[in-house]
């Protein structure tokens, strides 16, 4: 087994990529492993030189991944259960880790980024552009099986080649996730009467649509309508009321696809540019992320909850709407869904993420600019 060390811009988490012979989990070995570690200037990769070493690879690795978490490309349906399968069958022990897979952060955040594919190329084209990708096209393709059967050969060229398409891939992870931090921060974060707004949550719960995060306005506020309440409060007071609403509606809430639909988005780190992830919850459809507020002081939690009505919008899907008659102010609907004007459609199949952003800066814009 072989360390090779490369030089990078130091990254703000942590990230892994691995390289196999092959997609089964049962037959194939892992032939290398790769670590960006948060803060450290140095990419570290773990490589084969013979199908034995598999089992010191692992015992080399293994104690830089405990205790981490680390941002991958489909870590949670790739790499984690290969590395799973392998401890098992070296050492008989279970193995987890904690991961941020981006191929599903941008499915669960699909309302924003509206991409009709998930793939590792998609996304780079989306988010690091064309243009940056032309260098790379010689690694297009490439069948590491291949590859490291001519090595076992004794072609040290095709070794050689792994590596640089390991190194790249990783460095396209880094940037990956960077940018598409940016572009969710773009969309999450509301400049609103000159105070910030940051979502965290939105959440459909029978027909009461939840829009809670963090802000900096400079006072506690409540002021509850027919249509919505709109309450701004202290950390500590809101966090004890909503302990209480989980507790009061545990029994009640349904899961995704039975009126119940929620999205909790990135836990703020105050005053500092590094961000933190959270665990994908597996049993209530939500996901837990992190962000960066950029420094802003963001002490008071704010909560929007809006009564909506539904109906079937295509005869068999139903979408959640207010009726345009019942608020005193304008709304344009800035979704690609069709809707009758005298509605405003706020969740169909999925969040209408532009309809629900409108209506909350409306809302807000009316109470607070009074």
């Amino acid at each position: 087994m072989k360390k090779l060390e490369r030089k990078i811009k130091r990254p703000y988490e942590n990230y892994l990529k691995i390289e196999t012979s092959g997609l089964s989990k049962d037959r194939d070995s892992i032939i290398a492993i790769s670590l960006a570690e948060k803060n450290r200037d140095v990419l570290k990769t773990f490589y084969l030189e013979n199908l034995k070493e598999e089992e010191k690879l692992l015992e080399e690795v293994l104690p830089l991944l405990y205790g981490k978490k680390f941002v991958t490309y489909s870590g949670k349906s790739f790499d984690l259960p290969f590395i799973r399968e392998k401890v098992k069958f070296y050492f008989n022990r279970d193995f987890d880790l904690h991961l941020i897979d981006l191929q599903e952060v941008t499915k669960k955040y699909n309302f924003i980024f509206n991409l009709e594919s998930h793939s590792n190329k998609t996304l780079l084209e989306k988010f690091i552009g064309k243009d940056y990708l032309k260098d790379q096209k010689e690694y297009q393709g490439i069948k590491i099986k291949n590859l490291f059967k001519k090595y076992l050969e004794g072609d040290e060229s095709a070794i050689e080649k792994i590596l640089d398409y390991n190194f790249m891939s990783l460095e396209n992870l880094i940037i990956l996730d960077r940018k598409i931090k940016k572009e969710l921060e773009k969309n999450l974060s509301l400049e609103i009467l000159d105070f910030t707004f940051f979502i965290r949550n939105i959440r459909l719960l029978d027909n009461s649509l939840e829009i809670c995060g963090d802000t900096n306005y400079d006072c506690d506020y409540f002021s509850t309508k027919t249509l919505y309440t709109l309450e701004i409060n202290e950390v500590e007071k809101v966090e004890k009321f909503i302990e209480y609403k989980k507790n009061k509606e545990s029994e009640k809430v349904r899961l995704l696809g039975k009126n119940s639909e929620s999205i909790n988005f990135y836990e703020i780190e105050k005053n500092s540019e590094s961000l933190k992830s959270f665990e994908f919850e597996k049993n209530n459809g939500s996901a837990n992320f992190y962000e960066s507020t950029k420094n802003k002081d963001l002490d008071k939690k704010f909560s929007l909850k809006i009564n909506t009505e539904d109906g079937l919008y295509d005869g068999k899907t139903s979408c959640y709407y207010v009726k345009k008659k019942d608020l005193d102010f304008d709304l344009t609907n800035l979704s690609k869904i069709k809707s009758p004007d005298p509605i405003q459609i706020l969740y169909y199949k999925n969040h209408v993420y532009k309809n629900q952003v409108e209506i909350m800066r409306k809302i807000i814009e009316k109470e607070l600019g009074q």
